[in-house]
């Protein structure tokens, strides 16, 4: 009987393109085939094998041609553990010079704190001050003229804004007067100190206004002595033209205090914040101080950028050492293909094997209500010695 059933399942395996189909639909063709006898599964399990190394490419010409596959790749993969060997020791080499001046720079930094004189260019700080110290004189001068100009009138035969004998007619009027001559000009220069202020502190709308005060005050002050000035020409007869506000836009003089005045004020101001700020510098500690910030923050630096150098060397030996593993796998299964022992993905096997049993079980199921459980018992057990012998003679295969 089991000879009969045989022979019935062989036409159906030979006439059907076994390629086209699943593996679920030939478990279905399979049991109908033979009844659903579970004595007959071997054959067709062989028949599954048989078409799970086909579609493996396992055949003949399938191996052939994934040996020649197999080389191509190795040879690529080869290729590129020759470049990461060159990146490799490219890295290598950038890492030795960063330590390297890591190391030079923590060296300076050791020298710094111990006491190494720094080396100062005194010469800026110098001469900025020199002209600091002028230029503080000159204000004082010009804004006591013309503040005594601007209130208590030009006198005839003076500019207003230079007066060489104001602190003698500020005596003759009184010690109030000469107070305030001596002191109006520290209203401006207090200014130039907020603005150095400002400066250090980025209050740069606050320096606006000051700048904007000083602007309007030294326009009044420029105000008053241009109408002085033009007041003792027509008491001298030297115009016949009373004084007009529209003249102070034509005026000279006007312009002259702006210039004299407040660009100087301006220029004064920021020269004095480069002063300050460079006598801080000048400073031994501070000047150590800020040489050892300076070295810090480049040693903070070059090691990030060894850092990212490092980063870049890990990865480059992963990659290699991934690339060695990969060309090992490849050079062993070449080997074993060209020696007859064919890698089979065993896990793949038995899910295919587990898709043959699901139509196989359907098919009986739905056939023989009755006893299939008993059917599909004996099916299992079957198919469980088929695939353990299976496995053990691909294990000694290999």
């Amino acid at each position: 009987m089991d000879d009969n059933l045989i022979e019935e399942q062989q036409p159906l395996s030979e006439n059907s393109n076994e390629q086209d189909i699943s593996y679920s639909h030939f478990g279905k063709l399979a049991a109908k085939a033979c009844n659903s006898h579970a004595a007959l599964i071997s054959h067709s399990l062989d028949n599954i094998y048989d078409k799970f190394l086909n579609e493996q490419e396992l055949t003949s010409d399938g191996i052939k041609n994934r040996i020649s596959k197999l080389k191509a790749e190795v040879i690529q993969k080869k290729n590129q553990k020759i470049q990461a060997q060159g990146d490799l020791n490219t890295q290598d080499k950038l890492k030795e010079d960063k330590e390297k001046v890591i190391e030079e720079l923590e060296i300076e930094r050791i020298k710094v704190r111990d006491g190494e004189a720094p080396s100062i260019d005194y010469v800026p700080f110098v001469i900025g001050a020199f002209i600091t110290i002028l230029l503080t004189l000159y204000l004082f001068v010009f804004y006591s003229s013309s503040g005594y100009s601007a209130f208590y009138g030009v006198k005839q035969g003076t500019l207003g804004f230079i007066n060489p004998n104001v602190f003698a007619e500020a005596k003759a009027k009184g010690g109030g007067v000469t107070a305030l001559i001596i002191l109006f000009p520290v209203i401006f220069l207090g200014l130039g100190f907020l603005i150095h202020d400002a400066l250090e502190k980025k209050k740069y709308g606050f320096i606006t206004l000051l700048l904007v005060f000083t602007l309007i005050t030294d326009s009044f002050i420029g105000y008053k002595i241009s109408q002085g000035l033009h007041i003792n020409e027509f008491n001298a007869g030297l115009t016949n033209e009373q004084w007009k506000f529209s003249m102070i836009f034509s005026d000279i003089n006007f312009y002259l205090v702006l210039a004299l005045g407040f660009v100087v004020y301006v220029i004064w101001g920021f020269l004095l914040h480069y002063v300050l700020n460079k006598n801080n510098e000048l400073k031994p500690d501070k000047a150590i101080e800020l040489r050892v910030e300076n070295l810090s923050r480049k040693i903070t630096e070059r090691r990030e950028e060894l850092s990212v150098i490092n980063s870049k060397i890990n990865d480059l030996k992963t990659q290699m050492l991934t690339l060695d593993n990969e060309i090992s796998e490849k050079e062993k299964d070449i080997i074993g293909y060209e020696n007859g022992v064919i890698p089979i993905n065993t896990s793949l096997l038995k899910a295919s094997i587990g898709e043959f049993m699901q139509g196989w079980f359907a098919y009986t199921t739905m056939m023989y209500p009755n006893n299939h459980k008993i059917r599909n018992q004996e099916a299992t057990e079957k198919k469980d010695i088929w695939l353990t012998q299976k496995l053990e003679a691909l294990a000694t295969d290999n």
